[in-house]
């Protein structure tokens, strides 16, 4: 049986294919399109059990989303 914290069986979440240096520290919050992949099209932002993304990495988008809102970057 597989050790748990053995890296070839971790999953990988969205923001961690994006950057394989592993973790994203900073959300650009001009780049539109990629906060557009976490919102619907109502313009809420997804959950963790949709979007895939861990808890801290979820804080991070929701805070890059309500930054770009409030730039009048996205609606």
């Amino acid at each position: 049986m597989p050790n748990r914290k053995d890296s070839k069986t971790r999953k990988l979440t969205p923001l961690r294919k994006r950057n394989p240096n592993g973790d994203v520290t900073v959300i650009d919050v001009n780049d539109v399109e990629f906060l557009k992949r976490y919102v619907n099209e109502q313009g809420k932002i997804m959950p963790r059990r949709m979007s895939g993304l861990k808890s801290v990495q979820q804080r991070k988008v929701k805070q890059g989303v309500r930054r770009a809102r409030s730039m009048g970057l996205m609606a």
